[in-house]
């Protein structure tokens, strides 16, 4: 449930706010400049309150600004309510914001309309409009406030919500800190109280990263323990930003990634119950070639809908750590990739955790086409039902005339479970696009020898919308 934040506010390095990109670094196109976001953090609090149970949560969003004023996204998370069978929350949102000069100060407006959607819970969509206010009085302050009024069906127990927020930007002496304050109250209907939330803490953009820290707490929410007072914290990554290797330690280089999916697809099986996902990750890599890094996507297991994961667990967190170089054959180059992968299942720890080794090859026999494989090894308990996996892919540049539109494909093998699971193939075939800096892909995927998952192996076409910045 995204909370906006004007530009002239963005240094608040919120979870939930509309990038503005940098107009010197990104590129614009008829005067329509792109952004995107990512965010990891240990909780989705949207107006004082856990949207993931008290869990960790993976955000982004994908933007379009023009100069004119007009702008339009999306923004989505993870989400886990308990009683729903919903792991996803999508946003999308427009609207126009400009500034006005007021006695040589700016004073920025901006007035536009938010639809939340759940994708596997329609029941909970909703609407609403919203107009926000922002100025900086003196150097290093910034000031916003906005006032988003529901205009949902009568069921819903909102009406409306007052957001004021601030940020202060330290001296030098004291490494740029930002201090950073919320306020916000919530008038809901009969039968749901008002109630109070607010924040205070610190941000720091570092490395190219935003990092914030912050306590959170509510007064009359009556949510149980999902509104209680805790602290927070985010490390967020934006496209448009500086780049990070000119700001990490010599040999050094940083990355992100962002990407929204119509069905997250693992060795041919969804992992969200046939539903969408928003996914990410955070790269650090140095030229020796070790690297490390944090993937993240939302799930959706349901209540035994997947035989081997039969558990509601809202968000997957892979933390990987590896090796890669080139060998030069003859005039050719060959990548060689060796690692540990761990898979982590915050709210589910103890049943469906697990690890594994990878190696992997890749090389360009001609140009434009590109192949690699990789087996991954599983070393995880006894009671894991994999042994290993072998991914074969490959991709291939059409010429210009045909839009420099790529080729992908891949093909994967799943040998014989732990406990009598089948063996099983899985493979697709697409067409990708780069387009304004980000990615399209259409996919078809399907398996063989999968049916003990039932419709979570059945064929199907994915589209992916992705950027890596």
């Amino acid at each position: 449930m995204i909370n906006k934040k004007l530009p002239v506010a963005i240094g608040l390095i919120a979870t939930t706010f509309i990038a503005i990109a940098d107009e010197e670094t990104t590129k614009s196109y008829y005067g329509w400049t792109p952004s995107a976001t990512i965010t990891l953090a240990n909780d989705y609090i949207w107006r004082g309150v856990s949207q993931t149970s008290n869990g960790a949560t993976i955000q982004g969003s994908f933007d379009m600004s023009h100069e004119s004023g007009i702008y339009f996204g999306a923004w989505a998370s993870n989400v886990e309510f308990g009683d729903t069978n919903n792991s996803m929350e999508l946003d999308l949102y427009a609207g126009f914001s400009n500034e006005i000069e007021l006695g040589g100060m700016a004073l920025t407006y901006d007035i536009g309309f938010l639809h939340y959607e759940y994708p596997e819970e329609t029941g909970l969509n909703f609407n609403e409009i919203y107009f926000g206010l922002g100025i900086s009085p003196f150097e290093n302050f910034n000031f916003s406030t906005y006032y988003y009024q529901d205009i949902g069906v009568e069921s819903k127990p909102a009406i409306g919500y007052l957001d004021m927020s601030a940020d202060y930007t330290l001296p030098d002496f004291l490494w740029n800190l930002q201090i950073i304050a919320h306020g916000g109250h919530y008038w809901r209907r009969a039968g749901a109280n008002d109630y109070w939330d607010w924040k205070v803490g610190l941000a720091k953009q570092l490395y190219g990263f935003g990092f914030e820290v912050a306590y959170v707490d509510t007064s009359g929410a009556d949510a149980g323990d999902l509104d209680d007072s805790r602290i927070y914290f985010g490390i967020t990554r934006s496209f448009g930003d500086e780049a990070p290797s000119d700001t990490l330690p010599k040999g050094f280089d940083a990355s992100a990634s962002f990407a929204l999916t119509t069905d997250y697809i693992w060795r041919g099986i969804s992992q969200t119950n046939n539903a969408a996902a928003i996914q990410g990750s955070f790269d650090i890599s140095h030229e020796s070639g070790a690297y490390f890094g944090v993937w993240g996507s939302n799930v959706d297991f349901g209540d035994g809908g997947d035989p081997i994961n039969p558990n509601n667990n809202s968000i997957e967190l892979d933390i990987y750590a590896g090796f890669s170089r080139d060998i030069d054959l003859g005039g050719m180059t060959v990548t060689y990739d060796i690692g540990w992968l761990h898979y982590q299942y915050p709210l589910e720890t103890d049943s469906l955790n697990f690890n594994e080794v990878y190696f992997g090859l890749a090389l360009s026999p001609v140009e434009n086409l590109n192949l690699s494989g990789y087996w991954y090894h599983d070393v995880s308990l006894e009671n894991r039902v994999g042994i290993g996996y072998m991914d074969l892919a490959g991709d291939y540049t059409l010429p210009d005339w045909a839009w420099n539109t790529t080729i992908v494909s891949h093909v994967g093998y799943y040998p014989k479970h732990k406990g009598g699971g089948n063996d099983y193939w899985d493979w697709k075939l697409g067409v990708a696009k780069d387009i304004a800096g980000f990615n399209v892909e259409v996919a078809y995927t399907d398996t063989a020898g999968a049916e003990e998952f039932g419709d979570l192996g059945d064929a199907r076409a994915v589209a992916t919308l992705s950027t890596t910045f």
